[in-house]
């Protein structure tokens, strides 16, 4: 993406949409353009924390593990998403892992450039402010879903979070496999497999060309 066309992107974001086109420019200047392929890490839980990022282009998805690599996805991060703010401001270590579902495109902005532009641009701070409450908003929504549903429940909340209308019925636009469907809902491939064919034989879903069309509204139970 050329620097015009990251320009017109970054007034479309609430972020920057304050901003007069000389602000932008300044932006632009401190920002380092990074572009990753797919499978890449943005970084690692538990690495220092010393930059953000903007997703310009891509997706990413954001996740904790634990020793034997079980992985549990809390967030699909897609253009206009901002990652590692939450470092800078406390210099803790980075709380999860952020790694690039597909090629990808950031806007990178280190730590002394972070704090300078929080200070020249105080508008800026209410943004940071509502972005890290939508996190704590949907981790705590990801937690109230662990503790209150079983893995059905969770699969259903995720695909109706998910799905978008096709024809006369709606389809889930990502292309999930079972294992990265366990790994959002933090249940087992095997579990998934087992509702996937259940859904599928009660006339719920189907399965066409990797995607997942759904043919009526789910079930309140499986």
């Amino acid at each position: 993406m050329e620097t015009q066309s990251i320009k017109s992107f970054l007034t479309g974001l609430d972020v920057f949409g304050d901003f007069s086109a000389e602000d932008l420019d300044v932006v632009l200047e401190a920002a380092i353009k990074r572009q990753l392929p797919k499978g890449a890490f943005l970084f690692r839980e538990g690495d220092p924390g010393e930059a953000m990022y903007l997703l310009v282009e891509g997706r990413t998805r954001s996740f904790a593990s634990d020793n034997q690599g079980k992985e549990f996805v809390f967030l699909i991060g897609e253009a206009g998403d901002v990652f590692g703010e939450l470092s800078l401001v406390d210099d803790e270590p980075r709380g999860w892992s952020v790694q690039v579902d597909e090629d990808s495109t950031f806007l990178m902005f280190n730590k002394a450039d972070f704090r300078t532009a929080l200070d020249a641009y105080p508008q800026l701070k209410d943004k940071l402010i509502l972005n890290l409450a939508r996190i704590v908003r949907k981790l705590s929504a990801t937690v109230k879903n662990l503790a209150l549903l079983d893995v059905y429940g969770r699969v259903r909340a995720l695909f109706e979070s998910i799905a978008v209308d096709y024809e006369d019925h709606w389809m889930i636009a990502e292309s999930l496999t079972q294992q990265a469907i366990a790994d959002r809902v933090g249940s087992s491939r095997e579990m998934i497999a087992r509702i996937l064919k259940e859904l599928v034989f009660g006339g719920y879903i189907k399965l066409e060309n990797k995607q997942i069309i759904i043919l009526q509204k789910l079930p309140e139970r499986f």
